[in-house]
């Protein structure tokens, strides 16, 4: 069910107009219907007297705002961007700014990548959890939720949110339906995991339903984000692994990078072309294009150089060098 927004600034028909054209061509467009609730908000504040977008206007909402992460100003240029073309091809006049920002650009910050013997601590610390009064599965759900987000390199959105119907025991495969950019695909699990989802089906969910959430919380409800946040910053402290403070990780997501990272080395160690192997990765990890997938060979030459020079012996110019140390 859509959130809905009460729209008022001068724009907000077609505001409401540009939303229900999205959400009938299949894009659920719950992100967006928020911000454009913020921007309804900043329009107003200013102001805005007709149903046009000055410069004035455009410039000051797309400014970088104090300690605003550069990504989250191109989400945000980018957002107003294909509103002001929709604005401009229905006969409303509205400023188109010149601002870029790529996704390099917006690179500022720098994913941390876990050693094997790091992961293992981690791993430990998790499995040693007691239960608890307020959370008495606590101790169930958590160490398979990490586990799943460590060895399926998934979001942990996609984590929290998968039901009893989304797990294929038969198979050991995993449907992911609340993916980024709305892709669906599937993940399959290693025999080892597989047989760990059974084990807890069989502990946790006798008497639940196909509706009902994998891993969930103590109302049975879907895992709050934000409290196995909280676990693996625990998790950190006792295992010893430096937190560099808010923004500068390891972050959660760092989970999914490191498995990101170790396939590329599998690709590797397999004899396998990483370039060519990268499409492969793409699809796997729900990216909506190759490009989100291509930065890893970055983080692949800066951690692990020599599969690069590897992969460059092999191929010759086919794909560029990385100087290290540079």
């Amino acid at each position: 069910m859509n959130k809905i927004y009460n729209y008022q600034s001068k724009l907000a028909k077609p505001i409401q107009e540009y939303i229900s054209t999205k959400r009938a061509l299949g894009h659920k467009y719950d992100k967006e219907s928020k911000t454009f609730y913020e921007f309804d908000m900043f329009l107003q504040k200013h102001s805005l007297q007709d149903a046009e977008l000055p410069k004035s206007i455009v410039e000051d909402w797309i400014t970088k705002r104090p300690n605003e992460k550069r990504k989250n100003q191109r989400y945000r240029l980018n957002f107003t961007k294909r509103f002001i073309l929709y604005l401009n091809k229905n006969g409303f006049t509205a400023y188109f700014p010149n601002l870029t920002i790529t996704a390099r650009d917006d690179s500022d910050f720098t994913p941390y990548i876990f050693s094997n013997d790091e992961i293992c601590k981690l791993f430990s610390y998790f499995n040693n959890m007691k239960p608890s009064r307020q959370y008495p599965n606590g101790h169930l759900v958590i160490p398979l939720l990490f586990r799943t987000l460590a060895c399926c390199g998934l979001r942990v959105s996609e984590a929290t949110n998968l039901k009893l119907k989304d797990v294929d025991f038969t198979k050991g495969v995993l449907l992911i339906r609340e993916a980024k950019n709305d892709k669906k695909r599937y993940v399959p699990l290693s025999p080892k995991l597989t047989n760990d989802f059974l084990d807890f089906y069989e502990t946790i969910h006798k008497c639940s339903e196909q509706e009902d959430y994998f891993f969930p919380n103590a109302r049975k409800s879907v895992y709050a984000s934000n409290h196995f946040y909280n676990r693996f910053r625990e998790a950190l402290w006792h295992c010893g692994i430096e937190h560099k403070g808010r923004g500068f990780g390891p972050r959660v997501h760092d989970l999914r990078h490191t498995f990101a990272v170790r396939c590329m080395q599998k690709f590797d160690k397999n004899k396998k072309d990483i370039v060519l192997s990268l499409p492969y990765l793409s699809a796997y990890l729900g990216h909506y294009d190759i490009s989100k997938t291509q930065k890893y060979l970055h983080l692949i030459a800066e951690h692990y150089p020599e599969i690069i020079q590897k992969q460059c012996e092999y191929l010759g110019d086919t794909i560029p060098v990385w100087e290290v140390g540079v």
